[in-house]
């Protein structure tokens, strides 16, 4: 079962190498042709998981107000469209971080930096002897070793780890605006003070 996840990347193409843009963003979207498809699944994945965890403690409280107010034995009658709608979150999480793993690890985490070493590979096969001169061949590797596991972490951090977070995080702000507005302010001031903070203090770590 793993072995059809791990060949759904192509890791070695025979599709020719198109030179990468100099930009970043733009060549750190070029280095994911033919892995789009993928890492935009994963990133839904890591969106409905964290909107699932952000719901289920919704859920949790509201189980927790239904138990207090209603008898055991009326709890089924009167809510069971919420409980089942907990019921089916509870049944689908598994299902979903499954196939989060499964696209991470078996598509994404190994076959993602192969197939660029091989794409940088045969770029630099193009490169004239004069080049080879002025590099030295370890620094030549090295450079292609660790671009293409810099790609890969990029790319899996910022959909996995940035998604995950930006969704909890307003999915969290819906939830507690449905109880009460007011309650919205603490959150806002947080992110516009981080917000503030990474602003101001971001562009001057490289000055340091």
């Amino acid at each position: 079962m793993f072995r059809r996840f791990e060949r759904l990347v192509d890791t070695y193409p025979d599709t020719p190498p198109v030179t990468p843009p100099r930009a970043f963003f733009a060549f750190l979207w070029q280095c994911t042709a033919g892995l789009r498809p993928y890492i935009l699944l994963m990133t839904l994945c890591t969106a409905a998981i964290g909107a699932f965890e952000a719901m289920l403690f919704a859920m949790l409280g509201q189980l927790v107000d239904w138990l207090s107010s209603t008898k055991p034995a009326e709890l089924w009658a009167t809510e069971r469209d919420q409980l089942l709608l907990l019921l089916g979150v509870l049944a689908a999480s598994p299902l979903v971080v499954a196939l989060f793993a499964l696209l991470k690890y078996q598509v994404l985490f190994a076959n993602f930096p192969m197939r660029l070493r091989w794409n940088f590979h045969r770029l630099m096969l193009g490169q004239s002897m004069s080049f080879y001169q002025d590099e030295f061949a370890g620094r030549v590797a090295t450079k292609v070793m660790q671009t293409a596991l810099a790609v890969r972490d990029a790319w899996l951090t910022a959909t996995d780890i940035l998604a995950f977070i930006v969704i909890y995080f307003v999915t969290m702000l819906v939830i507690v605006g449905t109880f009460n507005l007011t309650m919205l302010l603490p959150f806002v001031g947080w992110l516009t003070l981080y917000t503030l903070a990474l602003v101001y203090f971001v562009p001057r770590l490289g000055k340091v």
